[in-house]
């Protein structure tokens, strides 16, 4: 008759092969362990250089697009002014006098002509004020005197020199000067609270 089986486990020593492949296996898994926390650490230190990288390079793209933002903020320079003519200084007709205040004044070639009232000899000389400011010009403060042969000459009625609107900012005016004369070595002197404008040749 054989013995009942107990009902209890018995915990005894277990076989040496059995031993041996649990300490294998803690040692696997130990082995694991360090692995997993290597990837960890790796993979944070990896994550850290790359926003260093990120704000590194965020800075040094604001640092090169200051200048841009800034030139974009910058209002629109003017061109260079054109450097004043000397007060005084002689010019043939057609040339470009420049006030210390970049205003300008052109006196076109004269010619001569005959006067519709006295039927005598006259200059004309179209003459162009540029106002480039943008204060008003009144052409009242500048006066004109013309001569022939170095003698001033009377300024004739017919022409414009009663003309007293103001020249406003960034607009030019041609005026017709007309002075009594006729042919010979013909000057025109502009008068400006900037300075004197010249114009010699011969008519």
């Amino acid at each position: 008759m054989s013995a009942p089986a107990s009902p209890y486990r018995f915990f005894g020593p277990q076989p040496r092969h059995l031993r041996r492949t649990n300490r294998f296996g803690n040692v696997i898994f130990t082995l694991g362990l360090l692995v997993a926390f290597g990837l960890v650490v790796y993979a944070t230190w990896l994550g850290v250089a790359a926003l260093a990288g990120v704000e590194g390079s965020t800075q040094r793209v604001g640092a090169t697009g200051a200048p841009t933002q800034l030139a974009a903020a910058l209002p629109e320079t003017a061109p260079p002014a054109v450097a004043p003519t000397p007060s005084g200084a002689t010019m043939a007709f057609d040339q470009l006098w420049t006030a210390s205040d970049g205003n300008t004044i052109v006196a076109g070639a004269p010619t001569v002509g005959t006067s519709m009232e006295t039927g005598e000899p006259v200059i004309l000389v179209p003459v162009t004020l540029t106002n480039n400011g943008e204060r008003d010009w009144n052409p009242v403060s500048t006066s004109f005197v013309g001569k022939i042969n170095h003698a001033t000459v009377p300024e004739s009625a017919e022409g414009d020199w009663m003309y007293r609107s103001p020249i406003v900012g960034h607009t030019s005016v041609t005026l017709t000067k007309v002075f009594v004369g006729g042919p010979g070595q013909f000057s025109l002197t502009a008068n400006t609270p900037d300075g004197v404008a010249l114009f010699s040749g011969r008519v």
